[in-house]
């Protein structure tokens, strides 16, 4: 009877239910282009988009074309947001090492020691040298290896790992990398610190790989590795003997040394642009459209392999379908999604798709500091 008597409204409602479910199809997720997306990010062409490489700008090239489709506006000059990085890095020809108390003892880069990556550049002249047990500092153990005011000025020499070994649950696990001991030594006022290696082989220890951490920064100090065989010449005594009097904090592990240490550090960064991609999409409100929502994904991944990926010795393409092809696939078909709502969201929305993630947050670290919009 009711439908009878208001056939125009049961017959509006009807049309307007239709419209509003079309629009809602519209509107959701497409899984044809989201395959579209993972496939493109996840190809050979890509070459597993590590940070720094040709497959990780074509990547960023392709989001900012697809940004650019949706009628999203650049945030950034062509919605490219560069941050930096360093790509890898090398010996310079200016490394140096000697040690001289009657006589000068000299030892060679690459063979006896090695600067790490991370190290300053610099030069140390005619420094006295300290042991200083691990070279760890660590408060909430009531350790510290630098408890003694001689290791101001000085050249500051460590053993690698802790006092426990090669225990996997040692109480000094948060303190045993050599980037915490780099900022403990130079905390106390070192003028440079030397890390005795843990493999008998020199080649064979991790240490003397020469790589850089984009996440760690410079040490501030020089920061070199040295061969067990070159530290017992230098040290004139058995390295298992310092580790053991340092287990125990004997006063063996902590002794000055007759040798004064000069040390030359030169090593070579070599930096490539890398960049986040972002897009806005402006809300549709005259106060809100100040507001802003970011949603965001990495494009990054980890290219042929290497450090940080589970076969570090591979060469084969890395691909990253799900880490994070896919996410980046959302994000692209989120801004179609949202750049097609009639009428427009209230706040604006800010689509960033990520760089560097892989390095250690790199890209979203950047954009914290280097915000398109007020934080």
């Amino acid at each position: 009877m009711k439908i009878k008597k208001y056939p125009l409204l049961v017959a509006t409602l009807l049309v307007s239910t239709f419209v509003v479910i079309a629009q809602q199809a519209e509107l959701e997720p497409n899984p044809a282009k989201l395959r579209q997306h993972v496939t493109h990010l996840a190809s050979d062409a890509m070459d597993g988009r590590r940070t720094g490489t040709a497959g990780a700008d074509a990547a960023a090239r392709y989001i900012a074309d697809e940004f650019s489709k949706l009628g999203l506006r650049p945030a950034v000059a062509k919605y490219m947001q560069p941050f930096p990085y360093v790509a890898s890095v090398e010996i310079g020809k200016g490394n140096m090492l000697m040690a001289r108390m009657h006589a000068y003892m000299s030892f060679s880069a690459g063979k006896d020691w090695m600067p790490l990556g991370f190290s300053a550049n610099g030069t140390v002249e005619n420094a006295p040298a300290i042991l200083v047990g691990y070279g760890i500092t660590a408060s909430d153990l009531n350790h510290n290896d630098y408890s003694s005011s001689k290791v101001a000025g000085r050249v500051a020499i460590a053993l690698s790992g802790t006092p426990d070994g090669d225990n996997p649950h040692s109480r000094f696990a948060l303190h045993e990398d050599v980037r915490w001991k780099a900022v403990a030594a130079r905390n106390a006022g070192a003028k440079a610190l030397i890390v005795v290696a843990r493999e008998t082989n020199f080649a064979d220890d991790k240490l003397s790989k020469l790589r850089y951490d984009n996440n760690s920064g410079d040490a501030g100090i020089p920061v070199i590795t040295i061969s067990r065989q070159a530290a017992r010449d230098l040290l004139n005594k058995s390295i298992e003997s310092i580790e053991e009097a340092a287990k125990t904090k004997s006063e063996a592990a902590y002794a000055e040394l007759p040798w004064k240490i000069s040390l030359d550090v030169d090593v070579i960064r070599r930096e490539v642009p890398a960049y986040n991609v972002v897009g806005l999409l402006e809300g549709s409100d005259p106060v809100l459209k100040n507001e802003h929502i970011v949603i965001g994904a990495h494009y990054d991944h980890l290219g042929r392999g290497g450090e940080g990926s589970l076969t570090p010795n591979s060469g084969d393409i890395h691909h990253g379908a799900d880490d994070n092809a896919s996410g980046t696939a959302g994000l692209i078909e989120l801004a179609r999604v949202f750049s097609e709502q009639k009428p427009k969201l209230k706040r604006s929305i800010i689509f960033i798709a990520f760089g560097g993630e892989e390095e250690g947050l790199l890209g979203s670290n950047y954009y914290v500091n280097h915000p398109v919009a007020p934080l």
